[in-house]
């Protein structure tokens, strides 16, 4: 009767085991935030791209697939998030780099010609090629799928993390998914860029002030031009029943030194992170 009772609480502790989540499976699936660190001396690359609101989706989602693989080894590479625009204007390209070395070796090595595996032009021509004209409709008659492809970034823009502001306690980041992200490109003359990058350090100091308050700001500093970028996580679109409540982040214009900031602010949501590939303890 004990051996009989013990065997059934046995069973039924292996079933519980088995229906409960696995905490190395939740590992596996969980989604990395894009983490920013001020004092790393990472750069960040911003590329902005032009879309149409009924292709952004399909772009985006090509644009992941053909890379997620081939970044997560590429040296250097500290982590990527794809942002589109809630007005299916732009998608943004955020990466971030052990350094402007990283950046300038990985952007070489998509011109190369050595025909190795790890070239990307060859690796996105037999991406497309496979979801192209071959690839039958779910109907079953035939019809052929175009891949809807990012094209060329309107500009491409390299920065240094300025500034990283946060509540105690948190993390500065980008989340994975569904992120509501201010992205605000802010640009003057090069005689007033030092008045520029103290109105946005003002700003970010200030951002406890505002209702609601964003989960994380990065100030980025353009690093050899007359840009900044302000980014601004504001939590989720869900959070929101009007996007035109999400507050906007200005920058005080100082008279006296007549500068002048010009603004292209959007809102997006982040669509994926792609983390870097971390090698497994006891694995070649």
């Amino acid at each position: 009767m004990v051996k009989g009772l013990g065997r059934i609480l046995g069973i039924g502790l292996i079933g519980l085991l088995l229906l409960l989540p696995s905490p190395f499976a939740q590992a596996d699936k969980g989604v990395e935030p894009l983490v920013f660190d001020q004092s790393s001396g990472a750069i960040a690359v911003l590329s902005f791209y032009e879309t149409d609101p009924a292709t952004q989706a399909d772009a985006v989602k090509s644009f992941y697939k053909t890379t997620k693989s081939f970044y997560k080894t590429i040296p250097g590479f500290y982590g990527l998030a794809l942002l589109s625009s809630t007005d299916g204007a732009r998608v943004v390209e955020l990466s971030q780099w052990q350094d402007q070395a990283s950046y300038e070796a990985f952007e070489a090595s998509l011109t190369s010609a050595s025909g190795s595996k790890e070239d990307y032009t060859k690796y996105y021509e037999q991406y497309a090629t496979a979801q192209g004209g071959s690839k039958g409709s779910k109907g079953g008659q035939g019809k052929a799928n175009a891949t809807v492809e990012l094209g060329q970034p309107l500009v491409t823009r390299f920065y240094s993390v300025d500034q990283v502001v946060s509540p105690p306690g948190m993390v500065s980041a980008i989340p994975g998914t569904m992120a509501l992200v201010q992205i605000s490109d802010i640009t003057t003359d090069a005689d007033h860029f030092i008045s520029l990058e103290a109105a946005a350090q003002t700003a970010l100091a200030d951002l406890s002030q505002f209702y609601p308050a964003p989960r994380t700001a990065i100030l980025l500093a353009e690093l050899e031009a007359n840009h900044i970028a302000v980014l601004a996580n504001w939590g989720s679109v869900a959070e929101f029943s009007d996007l035109g409540q999400v507050p906007q982040i200005t920058l005080a214009e100082d008279d006296s030194e007549a500068a002048s900031f010009t603004t292209d602010a959007r809102l997006y949501q982040t669509v994926k992170v792609i983390a870097p590939k971390v090698e497994q303890y006891g694995k070649g």
